[in-house]
């Protein structure tokens, strides 16, 4: 519509009698859940014409009319030959293309009514032929056109997507069959309870009833007769169930290419009626090629919530309620489209040998990474189906195939190795062992790799342990540990590492076989566990002793040069770390936490002992960071706090500083002035950078200040 033609069209003004009505028409207030609301009879007020084949329909606001304006506050054209409206905004003197519900009205309108004659109700009504007339008879018409607008931009979008699905060719004819019997991996045997030994059962895989022996309600087995992995059912059990969705994939010819379509399967069992399951096959995606590996991808899914429908997407799972993981996507290929695809389409790919190769695969993740890394072709076409899968799956970053030369260089291992690999189905674990074989210049039984594989075990796994036995050993030790305790052998590793790192703390022969090679594992690590006071304490003191090693025999050197006792008080030396990391636990404070103080015994800057109450010698009391010549830099009790019973104890602790003096060596002084310079030097770093304490009783004070108040200089009490 010409809109210059539209504004020229004669006025509508309100009649006569809908100026008296709305004058008389009084608002009324009405109480709500939600608060007071305004209305009236009518809030709105309208007249029509149909002025050059055009409905013009004027829209007029009772409050205006009641104060005496004839204008409207919006003028509706409609040209229905051509469907289109738009709508004239009065106030703001601009043009609006929304429906009349969505124009901005006062809120008393959406409580009144909608006030037009007679003869205007059955204008509109004839004019849009609209079932109503009225407000409900534009709104109507309205709608009908948005609808038809919204189809047509739908359709325009879609058209293409309809021409593409139009080339997918129909499923084979014993798809479903296929589906039911291969694509699906879970099946049961469903059987009635008997004191009999010998009994049979229904088997939902062959479909047939089947010899059984003392069958147990869901666990697993294998049926005699086809060899497939089935659960036991207890018919008198089982209630309604249904599998877990599984994959299954078509791989097809079409016009432009070839395309894959992932199919969700499922079977729904009910009670009573187990042999004969309802059967859901959804194919929920699409990928299509070309014949450049170009792709486009579809999913079957609401679109724009309005219709149920194959949806182009710009990535695979795109508007799918479910992300799932490489394991989730894997399912079995049908494979009678396949030979033909192999001399064809797919014959430079290597995608029909790894489907042969692999039980579960996803064809749309192998073609994604065929095309970002083309050496996946070689490895399939090899035989080493099982390696590419775990490519793929990007379990494994360090493999690559790139450069020259034949494929067992490139594999990092000779032909022969090559060889054993392909006939063992070896993965990338298998490989690395065949490497490391291959570096030490010996032979693996492939019995034994094939145990880590499975095991998930790689050479690193084992460093820790392969200076005291071979392979063969420790995979024979593994297996027996296994049975024992129930566990996974890579879980066992990790216990078997922790128990040789604590057993060297406890001061143990870890190359004596008795104690590398124990009969039961689990049992001796628990006890040791517990003889290095826990689990977590004697991982913390492993992670020290690594840093730090000289610790453990820096206490015992000097113990007997500061260990000291009085009637009321002694100076106890720990012994090992353990004692060092218990004392901070009990007190709280943060010398079991922090590395500073380790690395400060380790250099011999400073020391740490602890003063004991001698009625209380197993109980901690005060830490002391003290210099080799008994300088005291810190005393800290429970949270880090200075108590006032210290006062009583410093004493004491001079008089040991005076008894320390006479046992120190040239050694010890020199050390011991080296110790007060950097002490010097932390302190004006401290001052310089204003650090202050951020916790506790003394928070908020400059933590120099508050370390050199705690300072009890050694030759000081000397001279005293």
């Amino acid at each position: 519509m010409e809109k210059k033609r539209l504004r020229k069209l004669r006025k509508l003004y309100p009649t006569k009698r809908m100026m008296q009505m709305a004058r008389e028409d009084a608002p009324k207030v009405e109480n709500r859940s939600w608060g007071k609301i305004k209305k009236y009879r009518y809030g709105i007020y309208m007249r029509c014409q149909i002025l050059e084949g055009i409905l013009k329909v004027a829209f007029f606001l009772t409050e205006h009319m009641r104060l005496g304006a004839e204008s409207p506050v919006y003028e509706l054209f409609i040209h229905k030959d051509t469907g289109e409206f738009c709508t004239w905004d009065v106030a703001e003197a601009k043009w609006r293309t929304a429906k009349a519900d969505m124009l901005d009205w006062p809120e008393y309108t959406w409580h009144s009514g909608f006030y037009i004659n007679p003869e205007g109700y059955r204008s509109i009504q004839k004019y849009l032929g609209t079932k109503c007339g009225g407000y409900k008879g534009i709104l109507e018409y309205q709608q009908e056109v948005r609808k038809k607008e919204l189809k047509e931009r739908y359709r325009r979008e879609t058209e293409p997507w309809d021409l593409a699905m139009g080339q997918i060719p129909p499923l084979p004819k014993d798809w479903p069959q296929w589906a039911d019997k291969q694509g699906m991996t879970q099946h049961y045997i469903f059987y009635d309870y008997s004191r009999k030994k010998e009994k049979t059962g229904y088997c939902t895989g062959c479909e047939r009833e089947v010899p059984i022996r003392e069958p147990r309600h869901n666990s697993f087995g294998i049926c005699k007769r086809c060899r497939r992995k089935i659960q036991y059912k207890a018919k008198g059990r089982a209630e309604n169930f249904s599998t877990d969705k599984e994959r299954a994939y078509l791989i097809q010819r079409y016009e432009e290419g070839f395309v894959i379509r992932e199919f969700s399967l499922r079977r729904y069992y009910r009670k009573g009626e187990y042999e004969t399951p309802e059967r859901g096959f959804h194919e929920r995606e699409r990928t299509l090629y070309d014949e450049d590996f170009n792709s486009q991808n579809f999913y079957y899914g609401m679109y724009k919530q309005h219709e149920v429908r194959w949806i182009k997407a710009y990535t695979r799972s795109e508007g799918l309620a479910w992300l799932e993981s490489y394991d989730g996507y894997e399912g079995k290929t049908y494979r009678r489209t396949l030979p033909g695809l192999r001399e064809r389409e797919l014959r430079k790919t290597g995608l029909v040998e790894y489907i042969y190769g692999c039980e579960k695969t996803d064809p749309v993740l192998y073609l994604k990474k065929f095309l970002r890394n083309p050496e996946l072709e070689q490895l399939v076409k090899a035989g080493f189906a099982r390696l590419a899968k775990e490519i793929i799956r990007g379990k494994f970053r360090d493999i690559r195939l790139d450069g020259g030369g034949e494929l067992a260089k490139k594999l990092g291992v000779d032909r022969a190795r090559m060889k054993r690999m392909r006939e063992n189905g070896g993965g990338m674990r298998f490989l690395c062992w065949l490497r490391r074989e291959k570096a030490e210049d010996t032979v693996y039984d492939d019995a034994d790799l094939r145990y880590l594989e499975e095991k998930g075990i790689a050479p690193e796994d084992m460093d820790f342990i392969r200076n005291r036995m071979g392979l063969k050993k420790a995979c024979n030790f593994l297996k027996k540990q296994e049975g024992l305790s129930g566990r996974n052998a890579k879980q066992l590793l990790s216990t078997y590492e922790d128990y040789l790192l604590i057993a060297g703390r406890l001061k143990m022969d870890t190359e004596m076989e008795i104690v590398y090679r124990p009969k039961d594992l689990k049992k001796a690590h628990d006890k040791a566990v517990e003889l290095c006071g826990g689990r977590n304490m004697a991982k913390r003191a492993g992670e020290i002793a690594d840093k730090f090693p000289d610790i453990d025999e820096i206490c015992e050197e000097i113990r007997k040069k500061y260990a000291y006792s009085e009637k009321k008080y002694l100076i106890v030396v720990p012994e090992r770390i353990e004692d060092i990391i218990r004392e901070g636990e009990i007190l709280g404070h943060c010398l079991h936490s922090s590395d500073r103080y380790f690395e400060r015994i380790q250099t011999r800057e400073s020391y740490i002992v602890f003063l004991r109450k001698a009625e209380e010698p197993d109980k901690p009391y005060y830490t002391l960071e003290i210099e080799p010549d008994g300088t005291a830099r810190q005393k800290r009790t429970a949270g880090d706090k200075q108590n006032a019973d210290l006062e009583e104890a410093k004493s004491f602790i001079r008089r040991w500083q005076q008894e320390v003096q006479k046992r120190l060596t040239e050694e010890d002084r020199r050390l011991a002035e080296k110790s007060s310079l950097l002490r010097i030097e932390e302190f004006q770093e401290l001052r310089k950078e204003k650090k202050k304490v951020w916790r506790g009783a003394l928070a908020g004070k400059l933590l120099a200040d508050v370390l050199e108040a705690d300072l009890m200089e050694a030759r000081e009490a000397a001279m005293s």
